[in-house]
């Protein structure tokens, strides 16, 4: 009788949990929907689909999550015009032929916070974006140590060690740890087209520390 018992408790609890794990995916599957839902209404409701969007050519690429706090919903599209360029272009000259394009929408808490369209339109503020020049990470990490160095008196040693050290399963940004010595010099980065580099330097012996961010034109901010 006392067997009976425990197999059917074990039989119920077994069952409350497949239920729970599978109202947990239903609710995640759900908001993942309302994501992708936010951002076609904002492509269709946007000046560049509403002027000559065409029916029937937006397809969901990508989606994915970026860790940050709130949490970066970025949602990937691509879609069909008429004619080439963005925004509404009525007036202005265009060239006629089907134009296909893709859209990066980042939404945070159920808002649209940035869209940029073929890397190079912002459709959340219809302008175009100035193309600007690329800052490598190395680039990024010279140009800290030598702020450092001046500011703190500091030599720092050359032959850098590099290792990633990006958590496993961390979709959109990268870390990178750069070692010599005592010193440890540690980046992270959004991979976006421009990041701004969020830098720590540290040094196990003397306990060192600084903190700061490389912007993507090259300036540094000291934390």
């Amino acid at each position: 009788m006392n067997m009976r018992k425990t197999l059917m408790a074990a039989l119920v609890l077994s069952l409350g949990i497949t239920s729970a794990v599978m109202y947990t995916s239903a609710m995640q599957n759900q908001k993942n929907t309302d994501i992708e839902q936010i951002a076609l209404n904002f492509l269709k409701n946007g000046a560049t689909y509403s002027f000559d969007g065409i029916e029937d050519s937006i397809t969901i690429l990508d989606y994915y999550m970026l860790e940050s706090d709130p949490v970066q919903h970025v949602v990937v599209i691509s879609f069909d015009t008429a004619h080439a360029g963005w925004g509404d272009r009525e007036g202005t000259f265009i060239a006629q032929g089907i134009t296909n394009h893709e859209i990066e929408i980042t939404i945070v808490e159920g808002e649209v916070v940035s869209a940029v369209i073929d890397d190079q339109w912002d459709e959340l503020n219809q302008e175009q974006i100035i193309p600007q020049e690329y800052l490598e990470l190395e680039e990024a990490r010279e140009i800290v140590l030598d702020y450092v160095a001046e500011q703190y008196q500091i030599d720092f040693p050359g032959n850098w060690i590099s290792e990633v050290t990006t958590p496993e399963n961390l979709v959109g940004a990268s870390t990178i740890r750069y070692i010599s010595g005592y010193w440890t010099v540690t980046i992270s980065y959004p991979v976006v087209q421009f990041p701004e580099y969020s830098v720590t330097i540290q040094n196990t012996s003397t306990g060192f520390n600084w903190s700061g961010t490389v912007t993507s034109n090259g300036e540094v901010i000291e934390s």
